[in-house]
């Protein structure tokens, strides 16, 4: 079989793996929503619970007609961003469909992985016609991790930083992609698709491959915008290489990828100027930090690929003839090297990284097993098989653990909701709400209003912010800070519930113009008046009533 072409059963055998990690992956959820009780709702998390809800939020903002993105982390004013734009989406469809928003999403995901999965096996064929080389590398990428599950074991600590990343950093690993957010899943996909069709575009142009390049660009700037230029300039790098070797560098292939994958530029020069022109989104910027942890955890966290696909590099007898092999060496050796430059976003660097890491281990792994026994060899195979997935097993089996025990934040009270929605019939648009750090994470994805704190990188000055309204809750303001607070951020609702009691004991009632609006079960909602004589709404509902806006 020639490199690139899929035969029916491949194509079988695809369908079956996809079926098979949509079913897998979709088990901890669907746990999660069959725990629910009548105190408490399933949050549609388990991990990343504060980015999913900035998720969710975006996609409250789409289902209520919006098609740009506003911060709903902070109090200031500021301009709307094309970002976020499948959440935007998602939103719409979970609105026409009246469906939950999290479940949405979720379907989004689940949809999202047959996707990834062949822009894996097409990655693959591109480079090799063996069906077993295809197989393995298409499995180890799907169901493979690190040596994560070692350092559990052993005791290590089980914190994001400071374990193997095959644990917590869904770029590094496709299995906890699939298992978290769509955009995720659908930017390693698009990632990929732009790879192989931008190396077709550079040998022979063809419709295919020019609509491939051009799609590909365009969805990966919308979700993950620092994608693009990464791998463009390594396939620039790539073509550079070979002409420098042939002593004759082409360029009009240059000037096809350079044409095609031109439809990145508009959302990249959009994002490029509102974030360091709006000062609001450029303290989100400057905030947003993902740097790499220590090289060892990336070792770990990679686990045996690292030391196969060195060796995979210095033989590459399987893929020595193939004319792009030097673009998977250059993806290879030069990711690293990024992931420590001077950067918030060194970790967004990985996305893709475990397919060309894959590949080359492969290779490296046939090279070996021809110097071993015939009879051992299918023994070693699976026994690499079986050890590459006991990481992935090992975090699916505790993310069940954690959905069965309805920790809070996973788990959220029905009677907060039930005040959320309550709020988000009545509040003016992006009204600014006071509420403690949870209540403000998860109050967005209920009502079309601006929280003044909930989320780390979007929450302007967010530590100092959390200790304020700890301090506004706890008494440690004195009535006339706690009213200067409010008026400088133009707070116009206080949320009063148990997250806010937790910090203390001082209610807003006892401050002048502010008015409580609502009340039952143990959760209140005031209005801040600003010296108004009469609030819109001074009389505390017997009921709660649903908002107009339906999606959950």
């Amino acid at each position: 079989m020639r490199r690139g072409t899929i035969s029916r059963l491949e194509w079988k055998w695809w369908a079956l793996g996809s079926v098979a990690l949509i079913l897998l992956t979709g088990v901890p959820y669907g746990l999660g929503w069959l725990m629910e009780t009548p105190e408490y709702a399933f949050s549609g998390f388990f991990v990343a619970v504060e980015d999913g809800n900035n998720y969710l939020a975006a996609m409250y903002q789409g289902a209520a007609g919006r098609w740009r993105f506003y911060n709903p982390y902070t109090p200031e004013p500021h301009v709307g961003l094309f970002a976020y734009t499948l959440y935007l989406v998602l939103g719409k469809l979970a609105r026409l469909a009246d469906l939950p928003l999290a479940l949405v999403l979720h379907l989004a995901r689940a949809a999202a992985i047959p996707f990834l999965l062949l822009a894996v096996y097409r990655f693959v064929a591109h480079f090799t016609p063996w069906h077993a080389i295809r197989r393995l590398s298409w499995f180890l990428v799907a169901m493979g991790g690190g040596l994560g599950w070692l350092w559990v074991l052993a005791g290590g600590t089980f914190a994001p930083g400071a374990m193997p990343t095959d644990l917590w950093v869904p770029d590094a690993s496709a299995f906890l992609t699939m298992l978290t957010f769509p955009h995720l899943v659908l930017a390693q996909a698009s990632l990929l698709w732009l790879a192989i069709s931008g190396l077709r575009l550079l040998h022979h142009p063809n419709a295919s491959d020019w609509l491939g390049t051009a799609l590909a660009a365009l969805v990966l700037s919308l979700i993950h915008p620092y994608s693009p230029p990464i791998l463009i300039g390594l396939l620039t790098l790539h073509w550079a290489w070979r002409g420098w070797r042939s002593g004759a560098l082409a360029w009009q292939p240059w000037l096809r990828l350079g044409v095609a994958s031109s439809t990145a530029l508009p959302v990249l020069v959009h994002m490029l100027w509102v974030l360091q022109s709006d000062p609001v989104l450029r303290s989100w910027l400057e905030q947003n930090v993902v740097r790499s942890p220590h090289p060892l955890f990336y070792l770990l966290g990679f686990g045996l690929l690292c030391p196969l696909a060195l060796v995979g590099l210095l033989q590459r007898a399987l893929l020595r003839r193939h004319p792009d092999v030097s673009f998977v060496v250059l993806w290879v050796l030069l990711i690293p090297l990024l992931l420590y430059i001077p950067s918030n976003l060194q970790r967004r660097f990985l996305n893709g990284y475990q397919v060309p890491l894959v590949l080359m281990a492969v290779c490296g792994l046939v090279g070996l097993l021809d110097r071993i026994p015939p009879r051992w060899r299918s023994k070693v195979v699976l026994g690499f098989k079986t050890f590459s997935t006991l990481s992935n097993l090992m975090l699916l089996g505790g993310f069940i653990v954690l959905v069965v025990g309805r920790p809070p934040l996973v788990f959220n009270a029905r009677a907060v909701l039930a005040a959320m929605d309550w709020l988000a019939a009545r509040a003016e648009a992006d009204a600014v709400v006071l509420a403690a750090y949870d209540t403000g994470n998860l109050l967005p994805t209920r009502a079309l209003v601006r929280s003044f704190v909930g989320h780390g990188p979007q929450s302007v000055h967010a530590e100092v912010r959390r200790e304020q309204v700890r301090a506004f809750f706890s008494g440690a303001l004195s009535p006339e800070a706690r009213r200067a607070l409010l008026r400088d951020h133009h707070v116009r609702y206080i949320f009063y519930g148990p997250s806010e009691r937790a910090l203390g004991d001082v209610s807003p009632a006892d401050l002048p113009d502010v008015r409580r609006i609502y009340h039952q079960d143990a959760v209140q909602i005031y209005e801040v008046c600003y010296g108004v004589p009469t609030c819109q709404w001074c009389v505390a509902p017997s009921h709660v009533s649903a908002g107009p806006l339906r999606v959950r």
